[in-house]
């Protein structure tokens, strides 16, 4: 009897190693997990994430679809690889299949097949996608804070007592709401979107940002330069679209000088100069800044003082972070000068034209494009849609004078090639990087604007990287843009 109990007991736990590592087996023998039972497994094809809308209602992920194809072990089914597969492809297959289970391929030729199952799936990503830097998670875009498991497409075999799949069983789908249509909507507007794809071609590297003025709620953004950095997020030396907000701090202050520019200032030991050493003589703060005068801008942040500076440019979001989409995906990592760091002259003087220890992204200059375009009331950027906080950042008598003045910097001075109809307005910068290729200092050049003049609806932003200046590289892109919208 103790014989027979122990024989008993040895052949159970033989039973039990050998199911044991049948499960492991079958869960990590290869890159798609594999549920058993007693006498069938699942095989999961593919995951539906949250899916994100445009706030017209257009899905902007999730929107494409590939064929894959799942291979059962069967001589028949290994017999139609040729029709989908290469060789390559065929052996790794093949080496796959010898472990026993079904395995999960994408169809790169397609061909009829018998014994092959194709099932189309969902692509969550692609190439061709619009506003992909903003919203693709392996771009730190969107999907990385609102990703979530929504729907499952798999398919389950009859297995025999061995775990082998029935040679008859082509399979059962499990759809469990993997049609599901679940997800967010965000500001992104795609008409504007694809204006702003297309209008920017033309800049190797660098951004294009599109804001409605009102709210700055995000209608576009662009990421330029062929890999996974967002530039419309990234932090950046921004020059003299800075003296909007210094011009802004005087006009609060009720300070106007004139100024007679000689092309150079001293601020003790150091010696600021205008953009090719230019004389640009008497001027008060409108034609300094249709002339992007430096000099002007480092005597005027010198009367002004820090503090008048400092409450502009907080009250406009400077040195803050903040949150594109329900208190998630952060922007961080711009750089402001802090009181101790202004007590010098020199990093004063630097400030008053966006030099020294200043970065901006073009998502938020936009929004500062905005306050100014918007009667003074200032909105952080934002994928939300209906979010208005309008907090007042400058007087309405402020932003009136600077929308004439901007106007003023595109009809006669760095902005011309941005004209259009007479009826936009904006600000150029050619930004020293300190970055030097080839012996030769990497500029980055802009031009920020809004459209149309008369009525704003539109706040944009254009940078690029290693350009030559704001008004070659960055107005004729934003000209394009409006000349489009107005076509729309």
């Amino acid at each position: 009897m103790s014989k027979r109990i122990i024989s008993l007991g040895v052949a159970f736990a033989i039973l039990l190693t050998f199911a044991l590592g049948r499960c492991g087996y079958i869960n990590f023998s290869n890159s798609y997990k594999v549920d058993s039972s007693y006498n069938s497994i699942t095989v999961d094809i593919s995951t539906l994430f949250t899916n994100i809308y445009s706030r017209n209602g257009v899905l902007l992920n999730n929107n494409t679809h590939s064929l894959y194809a799942v291979i059962k072990p069967s001589e028949k089914s290994m017999a139609e690889l040729k029709y989908l597969y290469s060789n390559d492809d065929i052996k790794y297959i093949t080496d796959e299949l010898k472990k026993g289970y079904p395995v999960v391929m994408p169809v790169k030729n397609y061909a009829y097949t018998k014994y092959i199952r194709l099932e189309e799936i969902v692509n969550q990503n692609n190439d061709n996608m619009l506003c992909r830097h903003l919203i693709d998670k392996n771009f730190s875009g969107l999907e990385k804070y609102v990703d979530k498991k929504i729907g499952s497409l798999s398919i389950n075999y009859s297995v025999d007592a061995l775990g082998r799949v029935l040679d008859g069983d082509n399979g059962t789908i499990i759809n469990k709401n993997y049609n599901s249509i679940d997800g967010v909507k965000i500001s992104i507007d795609e008409k504007l979107q694809k204006i702003a794809e297309v209008s920017s071609k033309k800049i190797s590297k660098g951004s294009v940002v599109i804001l409605d003025t009102n709210t700055s709620q995000i209608l576009a953004s662009v990421s330029l330069g062929g890999d996974y950095l967002n530039r419309s997020l990234r932090p950046y030396a921004i020059g003299s679209i800075f003296k909007i907000v210094v011009a802004a701090a005087a006009l609060e202050n009720n300070i106007n000088p004139q100024y007679d520019c000689k092309s150079k200032i001293k601020v003790g030991d150091t010696t600021f100069h205008c953009q090719n050493k230019h004389k640009h003589g008497k001027q008060h703060i409108k034609e300094a800044l249709a002339n992007s005068c430096n000099c002007y801008f480092v005597n005027l942040a010198l009367k002004l003082g820090k503090d008048k500076i400092l409450n502009t440019a907080k009250a406009i979001g400077f040195g803050e972070s903040f949150n594109l989409f329900d208190n998630t995906f952060p922007v961080t990592d711009l750089s402001f000068p802090n009181e101790e760091e202004l007590n010098s002259k020199g990093q004063l003087a630097l400030l008053g034209f966006g030099q020294g220890k200043l970065t901006d992204n073009p998502l938020h200059f936009a929004s500062v494009v905005s306050a100014v375009a918007n009667g003074g009331y200032y909105n952080f950027p934002t994928l939300n849609i209906n979010s208005k906080d309008n907090k007042r950042a400058f007087s309405a008598k402020t932003a009136q004078t600077l929308k004439e003045y901007m106007k003023y910097v595109v009809d006669n001075g760095t902005g011309f090639n941005a004209q259009y109809k007479s009826n936009t307005a904006g600000k150029t910068a050619t930004a020293q990087t300190g970055i030097y290729e080839d012996g030769k200092e990497q500029l980055n050049t802009w031009f920020v604007g809004f459209y149309p003049y008369d009525k704003p609806a539109y706040s944009i932003a254009i940078m690029c990287e290693g350009g030559k200046s704001g008004a070659e590289d960055c107005c004729p892109v934003f000209r394009s843009i409006v000349e489009s919208i107005d076509k729309m």
